[in-house]
């Protein structure tokens, strides 16, 4: 059998039909994305050498063995060279690109003229000084160096490597390595649409040991937002390549391509501990700020709000001033000013209230049915984020989380059931209103046999009606579900003031009961 000029599930499928028949080889055949496609415990002798264009220059080329994993590329369109993505991604990456044309809705404000040089910085052309926050990569004690091998690329592949090389070796990030450790590569779609190199670090990552530096809690940081007016979001420009690698560590993180061995001199993205280092860099530069409450800082997400402009434009000065001095650069095309809606890590925030991203919740409705577990964990993964917005979660989720244990996949009308209903409630979910601690809340609480959840709310003073600030669900332990029915509900509502979620959505309240109401079914 001939070898095919590239590491694809063609070749692989072909030596398939020869060792497991017919049915195996379609059954392979039916799942064609880019991703690793693990070697199955099959018979491999006479499975053909899949990199017969490698520049792998070993004097011992490994072979394929069962249990190792073949790193492919299906190439049906120059689109989808990528990692797969759900319908909500899909949806933000075409939202990205009809609105590219947009930018002018971001252009900086008169006032802010003077910092052009902030965002008119193009191109990453010089190291950053090195930082007491300079990236370390420990290593578990009696960890050994490990190396891959090198994989052909599509012609789209290569000419996204060669460009990413030449920049970062011109910019300085990288530099020719004659390191004993060696990472592959792969590539992720960007929002919008084109692709990205990625370092491939899981196998550095097992042997690094874990910085646990913490970071935000999205509640506590929207929370914040109480009672602003005004929004201006921030995105710095080349995110984690804006600290440098601890000095003596860049050859633990060197990669490997077809032309030749590189190691960073700045943090990439994919090291285990990069965002508690990225975190670490900006708590540090505007500490100050931030405990005064006038900014939330996720990562390379600058959020400044506010409640009158005069003291908004204030800040912005303080937070672009500090961005000059420490040489960080914002992409305006990202940037958002002045605002009184705006979108926030997965959230649409205005005043006083709280709401989904329309765009990410618009594909819940095309998600195509789970067909194994790990589709099961993606559509629980996305839903679970938003679970403060869906009255009695845990319950409605409870048929699809008991999927992804050890059982047996079974998928019947229970399943399906579940399924549409979360959808359902995703896409109708209600918009949260933030919490006002001079006011009372009410609590109420409902449980089942097997979960309970509560709604805490509060009464608008504009339409007197009751609006919900947070929902709490979770799921009864053995224990709990031998409990009577209204010790249920009852803990139902002292968990939901104790959780985490009502803490962070109404801080420092001390919870005083005026009034319990209880109505009992007589039927």
């Amino acid at each position: 059998m001939s070898q095919c000029p590239s590491r694809c599930r063609t070749c692989f499928t072909e030596a398939r039909q020869e060792h497991c028949g017919q049915k195996a080889a379609i059954r392979c055949t039916q799942k064609c994305h880019a991703g690793p496609l693990p070697i199955p415990e099959v018979e491999l002798e006479g499975v053909p050498d899949l990199m017969p264009d490698s520049d792998d220059d070993d004097e011992d080329p490994e072979e394929v063995e069962e249990g190792d994993w073949i790193f492919y590329t299906a190439i049906h369109s120059s689109h989808e060279v990528c990692a797969t993505s759900n319908i909500s991604q899909h949806l933000t990456e075409a939202f990205h690109k009809n609105n590219a044309a947009k930018s002018s809705t971001n252009s900086l404000l008169p006032h802010l003229h003077e910092f052009e040089d902030v965002f008119s910085k193009e191109s990453f052309d010089s190291l950053p000084a090195r930082k007491p926050w300079d990236h370390t990569i420990e290593l578990t004690p009696g960890a050994t160096p490990s190396s891959c091998k090198v994989y052909p690329l599509s012609p789209e592949e290569q000419w996204q490597l060669d460009q990413f090389i030449d920049e970062h070796l011109a910019s300085g990030c990288i530099q020719p390595s004659k390191s004993p450790m060696a990472s592959p590569f792969f590539f992720v779609k960007n929002k919008d649409g084109s692709l990205q190199l990625v370092q491939d670090y899981r196998r550095l990552n097992n042997i690094t040991v874990k910085n646990c530096y913490p970071l935000p809690l999205i509640s506590k940081l929207i929370n914040q937002l109480h009672g602003a007016q005004y929004f201006t979001k921030l995105d710095v420009h080349w995110g984690y390549n804006n600290v440098r690698i601890k000095e003596g560590d860049e050859w633990k993180a060197a990669f490997r391509t077809n032309r030749g061995l590189f190691e960073p001199l700045v943090m990439f993205f994919g090291l285990t501990n990069s965002p508690a280092t990225f975190q670490t860099m900006m708590n540090n530069i505007f500490h100050d700020l931030i405990l005064e409450g006038i900014v939330c800082i996720y990562l390379d997400d600058i959020l400044i709000f506010t409640r009158m402009v005069e003291e908004h434009h204030r800040i912005m000065r303080l937070i672009l001033e500090r961005l000059r001095w420490y040489k960080l650069y914002l992409r305006q095309d990202k940037c958002e000013f002045e605002r009184t809606k705006i979108e926030y890590l997965g959230l649409i925030i205005s005043e006083g209230q709280v709401e989904m991203n329309p765009i990410k919740v618009n594909g819940v409705t095309a998600w195509l049915t789970p067909t194994n577990k790990k589709e099961v964990q993606s559509f629980l993964g996305f839903i679970n984020f938003y679970r403060c917005f869906i009255k009695d979660f845990s319950h409605h989720a409870r048929p699809l989380f008991d999927l992804t244990g050890k059982e047996a996949w079974r998928w019947d009308n229970a399943q399906q059931e579940a399924f549409e209903k979360l959808k359902e409630m995703v896409t109708s979910a209600p918009i949260l209103t933030f919490a006002d601690d001079l006011r009372p809340f009410r609590v109420e609480a409902d449980s089942s046999d097997f979960a309970m959840g509560a709604v805490l709310s509060q009464q608008s003073l504009e339409d007197q009606k009751w609006h919900p600030v947070v929902f709490y669900s979770k799921s009864l332990s053995a224990v709990e579900r031998n409990y009577e029915i209204h010790d249920k509900e009852m803990l139902a509502i002292s968990m939901h003031l104790r959780s985490g979620d009502t803490s962070s959505r109404v801080p420092n309240t001390r919870w005083k009961f005026e009034r319990i109401t209880r109505i009992l079914s007589t039927s």
